[in-house]
């Protein structure tokens, strides 16, 4: 995984690409330059990724509710569209922006039915029970509640999945490393504050995994991602692979080294797409940990399934929708009816997809 250059003790190392004796398309040798250790690069820009980021912490904020009296679904709705200032900040509702226009079509219309059924069960007045949509609290833990469908399904979870999949990766992967750092994208004209248009993607695509300039010494503040990617880190070493390719490729960018720059947008677009495997993987090994505790492991079972689900919004993607599918059928209808068997079949399904058979119980 990168370790003779990115290891963690590298890392700490300001790194050098050498001169290659070939020459580039145009008979100019690649120039050497210097690959710093933080993303402190000049004109970074992605303000827009911090406000949109900042809108899906208010819905999931808002989402909690659920499990304190009926959820204001339409109020969910509109700041999914940010229409009516439905954002407790106000700087979120005059900002233009919106989470819904920068997400796959696919959840784009999966939001309305999540945030549908999170309502109809925080409306339920009755305990969540197998067959009743409602409010149950964990036999281990009964200061927390989640709000389950009839079947078990905590979708304030599967939204969550849903955007890290739908929105953020998304982006990374389809608008930022495709399509961002495509040959038509102009890489010369710098607008101050946010550098070339190729640069300016780059930092989008590195605003959005949400995690600080000199991640991962320093971790305050990581989310969605940001934090997944650590939580993980201990089978799949996603947090230093991460960082040396988007170090890399912004310095590769700035010097025009275009070899570079593909290659380091292949390793951040195949990561994501293995990170999201990691992740669920991570979630049934919770689920195993709370197996007998019906509503916290239907809670933690809907984490695994919403991250499964958001494989499908990754255009970019390896594994095919019919592969999705029969992982999906794994699980059972009815959350309630889980069995250790058919959460190993899940676990070894996905481990086998990701050649994480080694790690699948330790991720």
């Amino acid at each position: 995984m990168m370790k003779k250059t990115f290891t963690a003790i590298g890392m700490a190392a300001v790194l050098m690409i050498t001169a290659s004796c070939k020459k580039s398309d145009n008979s100019d040798t690649i120039p050497t330059y210097t690959i710093p250790t933080t993303y402190n690069f000049s004109n970074v820009n992605y303000s827009a990724d911090t406000t949109r980021l900042g809108m899906v912490t208010e819905m999931a904020n808002l989402m909690k509710k659920a499990t304190t009296g009926t959820l204001d679904g339409q109020r969910l709705k509109n700041m999914f569209t940010n229409t009516g200032s439905p954002f407790i900040n106000a700087n979120y509702n005059a900002s233009g922006l919106n989470i819904k226009d920068q997400c796959f079509s696919l959840l784009q219309t999966d939001m309305n039915n999540f945030i549908d059924s999170l309502t109809l069960a925080s409306q339920s007045g009755q305990p969540a029970s197998r067959g009743v949509a409602g409010v149950g609290a964990s036999s281990a833990a009964p200061t927390s509640k989640y709000a389950l469908t009839a079947t078990g399904k905590n979708y304030a979870q599967i939204f969550n999945k849903g955007v890290m999949g739908g929105l953020i990766c998304y982006q990374i992967v389809n608008n930022y490393m495709q399509a961002g750092i495509s040959a038509s994208v102009d890489n010369s004209a710098v607008i101050p504050g946010s550098g070339t248009a190729m640069q300016h993607n780059w930092d989008l695509a590195f605003g959005y995994w949400n995690v600080p300039i000199d991640f991962p010494t320093n971790k305050t503040g990581a989310k969605y991602w940001g934090s997944y990617s650590t939580q993980i880190d201990s089978g799949y070493h996603a947090n230093a692979i991460l960082m040396g390719a988007f170090l890399k490729g912004r310095a590769a960018i700035n010097n025009k080294d275009t070899k570079t720059i593909s290659a380091q947008a292949t390793i951040i677009m195949q990561t994501f797409e293995k990170m999201t495997g990691a992740a669920a993987l991570q979630e049934v090994k919770e689920v195993k940990e709370s197996i007998n505790d019906n509503i916290a492991r239907n809670s933690r079972l809907s984490e695994c399934y919403g991250f499964v689900y958001s494989l499908k919004y990754n255009p970019a993607r390896k594994i095919t929708d019919a592969q999705i599918d029969n992982i999906l059928a794994l699980f059972p209808a009815n959350f309630y009816d889980l069995t250790l068997v058919q959460l190993n079949a899940i676990r070894d399904a996905v481990s086998t997809q990701y050649g994480f058979d080694s790690v699948k119980d330790i991720l």
